[in-house]
């Protein structure tokens, strides 16, 4: 079972006999897959256990007042590195003063002594430390006189580019949900408690789940409708449905909401917790001149959800 250890550098227990990887992780994609079956395995033959350890928040909040916009949660992210065979996943929280420390201190009181560290697993673009000074050339000249062993991960490429967060976050601005599950290697997910709207959806015959996200540094996709898996409480099965992240332009247009309509299923979800896989953009949002319009639309967008659904529920 993972261990999972968030909180202060001064809280954490030292460790021993670890190989260890550093850096945010967010998404755990195929990048960061190929670096997690690396150590892994390293370990395996070392006689090392496997730790990824991350920054919460993510040290851009706290150094350039940047907002956090994650791909995954820590929960989210301790699970999937969990599949990959990580058995302990420590989540440090982040402050100016560690952001100050210098990479040959955060190499020897950190990854070594606090982390247990007998091998370092570095990705290609990580670094550490004071002004990110710390990389693969500091790692090599500290090795000998630390007594530990390491290795540099090179890119992991996929349709034409370099598979890396930035790209990932970049593709669900612009709703392209099909490209991003690629390199994700899954369905980009958003979770979060269903709540009471104005009920518009059920009276033109498409009720509708309104979802407020869990997490609001959860990325949510562009605008537009979306063919999605999707989780109900208790069903270990997903079904199909339909999502509208929007404005509701055609009504009232005022701020965001996440709708979705489960298909070929009713039934009462108020204050319950629902988790959504964004598999295709059907299209655009739209404003119609009219109900009945709009209700046209969304019995197309239905059927072309079940024919995109279809293959993956």
């Amino acid at each position: 079972m993972i261990q999972l250890i968030h909180g202060s550098l001064e809280g954490v227990e030292a460790m021993r006999d670890r190989v260890v990887a550093v850096g945010s992780f967010d998404g755990v994609h195929l990048g960061h897959i190929s670096i997690v079956e690396q150590m892994v395995h390293w370990g395996g033959e070392l006689g090392l256990r496997a730790l990824v350890a991350t920054f919460d928040p993510h040290p851009k909040t706290i150094l350039a007042g940047l907002p956090e916009r994650r791909l995954t949660t820590l929960g989210e992210r301790s699970a999937l590195l969990l599949e990959q065979g990580v058995d302990t996943f420590v989540s440090l929280s982040f402050s100016e003063a560690m952001s100050r420390m210098e990479p040959e201190v955060f190499v020897e009181d950190v990854l070594i002594k606090r982390l247990g560290a007998k091998a370092i697993v570095l990705g290609h673009d990580h670094r550490f430390g004071k002004d990110r000074a710390g990389d693969a050339k500091l790692l090599a000249a500290m090795s000998t006189t630390h007594d530990f062993a390491w290795m540099e991960m090179g890119p992991v490429h996929r349709d034409g580019g370099v598979v890396s967060s930035s790209r990932i976050r970049s593709l669900l601005d612009k709703g392209n949900v099909s490209a991003a599950a690629t390199l994700l290697d899954r369905f980009h997910a958003v979770s979060g408690t269903v709540v009471r709207g104005a009920g518009r959806g059920r009276t033109i015959g498409v009720p509708t789940a309104n979802l407020v996200p869990g997490d609001g540094r959860k990325i949510v996709p562009a605008r537009g409708v979306y063919a999605v898996r999707t989780w109900l409480p208790d069903e270990q099965t997903p079904r199909m449905g339909m999502m509208n992240i929007g404005h509701r332009p055609t009504f009232d247009g005022d701020g965001l909401h996440l709708e979705v309509n489960v298909l070929d299923w009713s039934g009462d979800l108020y204050g319950r917790e629902l988790r959504v896989e964004f598999v295709e953009r059907v299209r655009d949002e739209v404003k119609f001149d009219g109900v009945e319009a709009l209700i046209e639309q969304l019995n197309k967008d239905r059927d072309r959800c079940r024919q995109l659904l279809s293959k993956v529920v």
